[in-house]
């Protein structure tokens, strides 16, 4: 009896709800609208914007309210901006307290502190998965803390680059990440191993813990049980992950025109929707005197200054070898970063680009494709205006894509 007298939460009276609703970021609104039909129509009515669940969305910091740039931020506040509309919102969330994402895929962030405490954390729900520790009990795998901004860094130290989420904690089998580090270690976990595990290359040897890696992996994917790694002179090597033996084996890599000493190139690694693996090259050259020391990531196409072209290649499994890709498709984009790369068919996207998170000092870089091969490359900045929220381009968590996914509705 006692239920039968309490008010739902739909039956709220809606000018209460239009005054909570406007007091909302977006990341509140977009949970607050998907809890019934009676609070979506709220939302609609006062034009509250409700981001697209699922849709490519940039990730950025802002600066600690004293302009300080440190590499830890203290607060919990981001921005999330629509490249498609170029809208900005500033948003919080008190589980990015003290905290960086070095890594994500889809709505989950990988966050960690300078202790490297990594956990996975999803700012549109807050749930937060707590991953392994690096420094416990796993030999050849000693971890340096985050280092603070004057710290002296010795050389061949092992310092954190990276985590590939290549599966999060909403997938059947949990979460499946990978590790690079700044000496071209690889490491690779998945929630039921509840440890990491060292991928061995041809170059490791066992008279030494911290092995020396002459070449450092840039990108890394999984596929069918593989784990697919490129190195910064564009070898691949592969890895089984689905038994205990973890002895790597050399892929075939594309055949990159010559060019000139002084052009850098710089690969991230992504899987079609064919199912295929797909290898994208950037090149440039200049070389940037002092990449920005503001962020926890710092990305290698910071080694330079002018971004000069794009290819895109694609391997074919049949014949073992990789072929030059010149149309994506006219509706379809890929989005390369930090985050684990995906595709996007969308009419509100214009097709044939890749674009990219953090490149050359830009928050995105677009790279569209033309029927003969050429590229014409854009890049976008989201400056400051205190009065639409934008935030500051230069931020000091790198800028990562980000595709926020409405929960569940409950019954109305």
């Amino acid at each position: 009896m006692l239920s039968s007298k309490l008010a739902r939460w739909c039956d709220i009276p809606v000018d209460p709800c239009e005054h909570i609703v406007r007091r909302l970021d977006v990341i509140d609104v977009l949970n607050f609208s998907s809890t019934c039909k009676s609070w979506e129509a709220i939302c609609k009515n006062i034009k509250a914007t409700i981001l697209k669940s699922g849709k490519p969305m940039l990730i950025t910091s802002q600066p600690d309210q004293d302009g300080s740039r440190v590499e830890v931020s203290l607060t919990g506040k981001f921005g999330i901006h629509d490249v498609s509309c170029l809208q900005s919102f500033l948003c919080d969330k008190q589980g990015l307290n003290s905290r960086s994402w070095i890594g994500g895929k889809d709505d989950w962030l990988v966050v960690t502190n300078s202790f490297l405490d990594v956990e996975l954390l999803n700012p549109i729900t807050s749930c937060s998965v707590p991953m392994p520790s690096f420094n416990s009990n796993h030999a050849g795998l000693k971890v340096r803390q985050m280092p603070s901004l004057s710290a002296f860094i010795p050389p061949f130290s092992r310092i954190l680059r990276r985590v590939v989420l290549s599966r999060t904690p909403s997938h059947l089998d949990g979460y499946e990440a990978i590790a690079l580090f700044s000496d071209g270690l690889l490491a690779y976990t998945a929630q039921e191993d509840n440890a990491w595990r060292v991928l061995k290359t041809p170059t490791d040897h066992d008279d030494d813990e911290l092995n020396y890696y002459p070449e450092v992996f840039l990108d890394a994917v999984v596929h069918h049980g593989w784990v697919l790694a490129i190195e910064d002179d564009g070898s691949i090597i592969a890895w089984d992950v689905r038994g205990q033996n973890l002895l790597p084996v050399d892929l075939p890599a594309p055949i990159f025109p010559p060019s000139e000493e002084s052009v850098e190139r710089v690969f991230y690694l992504a899987i079609s929707p064919a199912d295929q693996l797909v290898l994208v090259c950037l090149y440039g050259h200049g070389n940037w005197p002092s990449p920005s020391m503001a962020r926890m990531v710092r990305n290698e196409h910071d080694l330079f200054e002018h971004l000069d072209g794009m290819s895109i290649h694609e391997f074919d499994d049949a014949n073992l070898e990789w072929r030059r890709i010149l149309r994506l498709g006219h509706d379809t984009s890929l989005f390369v970063g930090l985050n684990y790369p995906f595709y996007v068919t969308s009419a509100d996207l214009k097709g044939d680009n890749v674009y990219i998170a953090d490149m050359v000092n830009f928050d995105v870089v677009i790279c569209s494709m033309d029927n003969e091969g050429g590229v014409s490359i854009k890049r976008q900045d989201f400056p400051t205006d205190e009065m639409v929220h934008l935030l500051d381009g230069h931020s000091i968590r790198t800028p990562m894509w980000f595709r926020p996914t409405a929960p569940s509705r409950g019954h109305d």
